[in-house]
């Protein structure tokens, strides 16, 4: 294979000296270890720690591309802060949809905007938590979950809630504008709460999108006047 469009995987392991094993061959070779020549695609990279089972990762190479993988054995307790954040998302969408139930079922006397925004809350935060959930599975299955993003789980229900909030207020008071729905319209048709809900889910699931729209948003506001105050600051 050429050198240009083979691929690199620099492997690691906690404790080092490990066998190392490509697509469940044993390469002869501990860690830490570069393991040139590695065909462009999809690759499983695993290491053979004394008295334990393999552990793996699926890595993908593209042409020239180097991947680096650091593989270690997680402890009781690492495994258990796993299971709690697991626990933790489930029971999150759990109160999220028991409260639109309760919004829909015996909160009527409160007003239709309270009962709206509280729809969207929980909408903004399933949103949020479909993703987490996503990606939960992913990397339990590949075995690469990182504890260092343990408190991106724990926050990011609050953070789809606020967003999926803000996304109702932007395009309900005309900031942003999206087709599907009349800023005109009555904000509580059954389709308008239904499109409300829906924009919030989608704001709280693809967060990262969302914050770039919102700085774009800003800057796009706020440009004019930023001028402004640069040009009286030279005079």
């Amino acid at each position: 294979m050429t050198e240009n469009t083979a691929g690199k995987i620099y492997v690691n392991s906690v404790p080092s000296g490990a066998v190392v094993q490509l697509d469940g061959i044993d390469t002869g070779k501990t860690t830490p270890i570069v393991l040139d020549d590695i065909a462009p695609g999809k690759h499983r990279v695993g290491i053979s720690l004394p008295d334990d089972c393999p552990i793996t990762r699926e890595v993908n190479i593209t042409a020239g591309s180097s991947v680096s993988v650091c593989l270690k054995k997680m402890t009781d307790e690492e495994t258990s802060r796993i299971h709690y954040i697991g626990y933790y998302t489930v029971i999150c969408a759990v109160i999220l949809v028991v409260l639109a139930m309760v919004n829909r079922l015996y909160l009527s006397p409160l007003d239709d905007l309270t009962q709206l925004a509280i729809y969207i809350a929980c909408s903004g935060g399933l949103g949020s938590l479909a993703f987490s959930m996503f990606g939960y599975i992913e990397h339990c299955g590949k075995g690469d979950f990182d504890l260092a993003f343990a408190s991106w789980y724990y926050v990011r229900p609050f953070i789809g809630i606020i967003y999926g909030t803000f996304a109702f207020l932007f395009v309900a008071g005309g900031l942003m504008t999206l087709s599907g729905v009349s800023t005109d319209a009555s904000l509580f048709l059954t389709k308008t709460v239904m499109f409300y809900c829906a924009l919030a889910f989608l704001a709280g699931y693809a967060e990262h999108a969302f914050s770039l729209q919102l700085k774009e948003l800003a800057e796009a506001v706020f440009k004019k006047e930023t001028t402004t105050q640069d040009t009286s600051g030279k005079s």
